[in-house]
C-alpha cells in the first residue's frame, strides 16, 4: 500500500536534514495568520513571527502593550497553532519588543 504523500514529503525533508526548519517556518508563517484571526487586521505590520528553538516561538512585537495582548491569548494561540500544523513543537511564545 503506498504511503501517502504528506509522509513521503516528511520522511524526504526529514532524510535531507531540513525536516526541522521547515517545520518551523510552517509555524512561523501560521502564526502569522493566526495573530491576525485572533487579534484583527490591526496588528498585521506589528507582530511577525521570528523563529522557533527549543519549544518557544520568538516573536517580534513594535510595543509591549502588544505583547501583553498577545499573551492574554497565548494559549488559545498555541492550541490553533497545534491544530493547523499538525504539531505540539511549541509550548510557548517569547517576545522581543
Amino acid at each position: 500500500m503506498a504511503n501517502p504523500l504528506k509522509d513521503l514529503l516528511k520522511n524526504t525533508l526529514n532524510k535531507a536534514g531540513i525536516g526541522e526548519q521547515v517545520g518551523a517556518a510552517v509555524v512561523c508563517t501560521e502564526f502569522d495568520r493566526i495573530i491576525i484571526e485572533v487579534l484583527g487586521e490591526g496588528v498585521k505590520d506589528k507582530v511577525k513571527a521570528q523563529y522557533v528553538k527549543n519549544g518557544t516561538l520568538t516573536v517580534a512585537v513594535l510595543s509591549s502593550a502588544i505583547g501583553q495582548e498577545i499573551k492574554l491569548h497565548e494559549q488559545e494561540i498555541l492550541e490553533k497553532l497545534a491544530k493547523k500544523t499538525g504539531s505540539q513543537g511549541v509550548n510557548r511564545l517569547r517576545f522581543l519588543v
